[in-house]
């Protein structure tokens, strides 16, 4: 029994032959990389909040902000060019973009200690000049990295991930719960960001055996950076969208509020996070290798869109219905401010989740570019909404303005499916199923929520999320007799194909 036991967890964890078994593989290795490392980084969350103020996070929040500015402003796209290449072997690229990669952080290393002091100005936390010189050195170590690191997504070699990625989330908890204990103030944010860099520089050494050399070939640098293009344009977007609202919020409000704020983005899309980073990291290169067959395209995006909404739909129904006992349970009735913009998150990150699906697509097939145009609009709605929504409601205007660009979702969906001559009937058929049984379930545990009191608010945590799940398996198994949702014949094929 032993001995089967180790096969079959082998034939379940170790790289398969097959597309569809790389997919399956990766996708099991990217769930636990994610949930090991977000659990990591949100239970240390926790810890912190006992530790630290709100205006703590604001402040690493401004850094961050700041800091992430000038990285999108200058991300290269490398990984994303060599993965989606069609040779496997690239390792006569490597030593051109480890040169680039140095030399980019090395220039976001002396920005960001020249322009510190001016960032910090415009919020108005002088503190942050002193934060921002320190994580600004962050990109310069990054760039030392092994680039032969990028074999680990273009092979789909997530047991290697894994270990990349958990070391530095390890050594980032680490070094900031210490911090935190001992000083008790914003430093332990840095110090575990820094120890987070730095691991993960040794650890893609020892996990791939390619050793960078000093060399550039400018020809190889234009072939990369003629499809990188997009994705630099794409990232710049991408920062301005995702992290704009941060941005606005602490200098219209201040680094109190965008502290709440943060906080609450953070748990309210954990789920649709966890999901949109698994999705992304496997069916990119999943669909590269069968960009030019329109059928197994097709059919894997819409296993991929049933696999994800399946899981994000009830995730974020249940974040909404049981935001306010989690607050209580876990940070304190100091955190309650967020709970409302944590709910009007939720239901923005469900959407979120399914559109990871199409942004892997479009760059798969080689059309990065709708991606970017999508996020232009993105950015422009959102820029239209956030002053007068976060004049009128503060942060929970804020996360209406981010909800609200989820009015553009229908040209994604017909950008998508005119891409993969796919059916606008399949693909809300798909989406119904999930919506129904997370609907039902939020019903049932809100009202068990108002009728139960255990007076631990872990314990009445801990029932909701019980009930929750119960709820939602029955519904969806209902779903499957009656309607022949095709969650069983999805499960099944994920599993043939590692067994």
């Amino acid at each position: 029994m032993l001995r089967r036991l180790v096969a079959l967890l082998k034939r379940t964890l170790l790289p398969q032959e097959s597309v569809t078994g790389l997919a399956v593989t990766g996708g099991i290795w990217a769930t636990l990389i994610n949930v090991v490392d977000r659990a990591l980084r949100l239970g240390m969350l926790a810890v912190l909040a006992h530790f630290l103020a709100p205006s703590d996070f604001g402040l690493m929040g401004i850094a961050l902000v700041t800091l992430g500015a000038l990285s999108q402003l200058s991300k290269l796209g490398l990984d994303n060019a060599l993965i989606q290449h069609t040779d496997e072997n690239v390792d006569s690229y490597l030593n051109t973009v480890w040169v680039m990669q140095i030399g980019r952080g090395t220039a976001i290393a002396l920005v960001t200690f020249a322009i510190a002091p001016y960032a910090a100005d415009f919020f108005s936390e002088p503190r942050a000049v002193d934060i921002l010189r320190v994580i600004g050195l962050s990109p310069l170590l990054q760039g030392f990295r092994n680039p032969g690191v990028v074999y680990l997504k273009k092979r789909m070699e997530f047991h290697k991930r894994f270990v990349y990625r958990i070391t530095g989330a390890t050594f980032y908890v680490a070094f900031a719960v210490a911090f935190a204990v001992v000083f008790q103030n914003v430093w332990a944010l840095v110090a575990g960001l820094m120890a987070e860099r730095l691991a993960t520089v040794v650890a893609s050494y020892y996990l791939h055996d390619y050793r960078p050399s000093l060399g550039f070939d400018y020809e190889r640098a234009r072939q990369m950076y003629s499809f990188g293009r997009w994705i630099t344009l794409s990232a710049i977007l991408m920062f301005l969208f995702t992290s704009g609202d941060d941005a606005f919020l602490g200098w219209f409000v201040g680094a109190t509020a965008l502290g709440f704020y943060q906080m609450a983005y953070r748990f309210s899309n954990a789920p649709a996070t966890e999901v949109t980073h698994i999705i992304s990291q496997v069916t990119f290169p999943a669909y590269s290798m069968v960009q030019d067959d329109l059928e197994k395209l097709r059919e894997g995006f819409f296993k991929t869109l049933q696999l994800t909404t399946f899981v994000s739909f009830p995730m974020a129904a249940g974040i909404v219905v049981v935001a306010p006992t989690f607050v209580r349970a876990f940070f304190g009735t100091e955190w309650l401010p967020m709970v409302l913009a944590m709910q009007i998150m939720a239901i923005y990150g469900a959407t979120r989740s399914f559109g990871a699906t199409f942004g892997s697509l479009f760059q798969a097939v080689g059309r990065p570019d709708l991606s970017t145009k999508l996020q232009m609009l993105n950015v422009a709605l959102l820029a239209i909404l956030i002053y007068p929504l976060t004049n009128r409601y503060g942060m929970e205007g804020t996360a209406l303005a981010v909800f609200g660009v989820t009015v553009l979702t229908p040209i994604q969906i017909y950008l998508v499916l005119r891409t993969i001559d796919g059916s606008y009937r399949r693909f809300f058929r798909i989406l119904s199923y999930p919506t129904a049984g997370s609907a039902a379930m939020a019903a049932v545990v809100w009202v068990v929520q108002q009728r139960v009191s255990i007076g631990a608010p872990v314990a009445e945590f801990a029932l909701l999320v019980l009930t929750g799940v119960g709820v939602y398996a029955v519904a969806i198994l209902g779903v499957e007799r009656w309607f022949d949702y095709g969650i069983n014949n999805l499960l099944r094929t994920m599993r043939d194909s590692i067994t």
